[in-house]
């Protein structure tokens, strides 16, 4: 009796990793970008600081330094909030990166128990076939006089 064939089941586990890679990409996107924005964010705020420094060194209004003062209370803000999305989102993509990895392990797991169940059908094929060719002989030997 020839066993199940795990073909759709395998091809089942193939189209889980592929989505779990796939889903992987997009969170490692979406990081890449978080990145990118907090650097930039980064960026303006030293170049804030920098504008503040050379003001008060030549000299500036008292309205001006508390623009200066906001709109870096504002940028320090919108940079926590930033770093906050970020290590949610690296939390994301490690977790995605775990479930690529477990649907990666099953799917092997699936080929494995494929691959032992054909080597124990080729044996059990390979057991009868010698079955077979024994009762042959047997038949053929009893057939020929003494």
């Amino acid at each position: 009796m020839k066993p199940f064939t795990m073909h759709a089941v395998l091809k089942y586990r193939r189209q889980l990793e592929d989505s779990a890679r796939q889903t992987l990409a997009q969170a490692m996107e979406i990081e890449a970008r978080l990145q990118k924005m907090l650097q930039q964010t980064e960026k303006e705020l030293t170049g804030l600081y920098a504008d503040l420094q050379q003001d008060q060194e030549q000299g500036t209004t008292v309205d001006r330094l508390r623009l200066f003062d906001t709109r870096i209370d504002l940028v320090r803000n919108e940079l926590e909030a930033q770093r906050t999305k970020l290590i949610e989102q690296q939390q994301q993509v490690a977790q995605r990166r775990q479930m690529l990895v477990k649907r990666s392990k099953d799917r092997k797991i699936i080929e494995k128990v494929r691959d032992q169940q054909n080597a124990a059908y080729a044996r059990f094929l390979e057991k009868k076939e010698m079955t077979m060719l024994d009762e042959i002989a047997v038949l053929s030997h009893e057939r020929k006089p003494l």
